[in-house]
C-alpha cells in the first residue's frame, strides 16, 4: 500500500483508538494487555510485549504518536491530511454543483439525455460524443445514470492517477 499522509494519520489514529483506553495519546503496556485480554488472546502479556518490541523505540514503556508514525514527520502528515480533508470537502461541493447543473428532473442523478441536453444548450460541438465520453468514464455500474457516489469515485480515481500534488 502506498504510504500517504492520509494512510499514516489513519493508521496511527486506528492504533490509538484500539489500544489507548484513557485517550492520552500514548499506549501503555497495561492498556495493551487489557486490550488483548478483552480480545481473549492466548497470552495477553506476550502479545503486549511483542507490540512494544516493534513500536516502543525509546524503551520508555509507552508507545507515542511519534513512535507509531516512525520516521515520518507526524505533524506534517497530519497537516497534509487536514488539507486533503478540506480539498475533499471542496470537491464534494463541486460534485454536487455538477449534479445540480446536469440534473434537470431533480432526482439527484444525471441521465445521458440530461447531459446531452446541457451540452447542446452550452454549445458543445458534439453533445452526444461529450455525453458518451462522460458516461463511459463515470457510469461505473453502466445503469445509464451518474450518481453522486459515482462522481466521487471517479474523482478519487483521477486523484490517485495524478498523484498527491494535485
Amino acid at each position: 500500500m502506498l504510504l500517504t499522509s492520509k494512510n499514516i494519520v489513519e493508521q496511527v489514529q486506528s492504533m490509538l483508538d484500539t489500544y489507548d483506553t484513557n485517550k492520552d495519546g500514548e499506549i501503555t503496556k497495561s492498556e495493551a494487555v487489557e486490550y488483548f485480554k478483552s480480545k481473549k488472546a492466548f497470552n495477553p502479556e506476550r502479545s503486549a510485549m511483542a507490540l512494544f518490541r516493534v513500536y516502543d523505540k525509546d524503551n520508555d514503556n509507552k508507545i507515542t504518536i511519534k513512535e507509531l508514525a516512525g520516521d515520518i514527520d507526524f505533524e506534517k502528515a497530519l497537516k497534509e491530511y487536514q488539507e486533503n480533508q478540506e480539498k475533499e470537502k471542496e470537491v464534494d461541493l463541486d460534485v454536487e454543483a455538477f449534479i445540480l447543473k446536469f440534473d434537470i428532473d431533480d432526482n439527484k442523478k444525471v441521465s445521458k439525455e440530461e447531459a446531452i441536453a446541457i451540452f447542446a444548450e452550452t454549445g458543445a460541438k458534439d453533445p452526444n460524443k461529450s455525453a458518451n465520453f462522460i458516461f463511459e468514464e463515470m457510469d461505473s455500474d453502466k445503469d445509464g445514470v451518474i450518481t453522486l457516489n459515482e462522481m466521487r469515485s471517479y474523482y478519487k480515481k483521477v486523484q490517485e492517477l495524478l498523484g498527491p500534488q494535485q
